[in-house]
């Protein structure tokens, strides 16, 4: 049993840094929003938009992990580095993409996010239910 809680507690900090981006279309261009699996925003992370292998833009995002680009390409690539290895890359068709909102969208992953972790604590309790039958059967 204690295992299963050093596991869990294990598995459980491997989300805290994991990065999000979320993308939205509005009429003053691309929104571009980045946080973490925590709900903090990537403060000053550095923003990389290419198009088809070109950068056509290196900045960093601002205190609230944001930014504003004004595309005039149709197909873009987004890269965040918040550094140690935290990257997270989103291909966007910019007219496709869909307006919904921020809060809407942090709500959902993190709805996300629990369904996941409690499909994974049911998964370890079937493998250990298995386990402990095998283990009778062959005594």
């Amino acid at each position: 049993m204690k295992k299963v809680i050093l596991f869990l507690l294990i598995t459980s900090s491997l989300f805290a840094h994991k990065i999000n981006l979320f993308v939205t279309n509005e009429e003053n261009g691309v929104n571009i929003y980045s946080y973490f699996a925590s709900g903090d925003p990537c403060i000053n992370c550095q923003l990389i938009i290419k198009n088809g292998g070109n950068i056509i833009l290196e900045d960093i995002l601002d205190e609230k992990g944001k930014y504003i680009f004004p595309s005039k390409y149709k197909e873009i690539e987004i890269t965040i580095n918040a550094s140690g290895g935290h990257i997270v890359k989103q291909d966007v068709v910019v007219e496709n993409i869909k307006n919904e909102l921020l809060e809407t969208h942090i709500e959902k992953q993190k709805n996300d996010e629990h369904i996941k972790i409690l499909i994974s604590l049911f998964l370890i309790a079937v493998i250990f239910y298995i386990l402990k039958k095998v283990k009778r059967k062959t005594k």
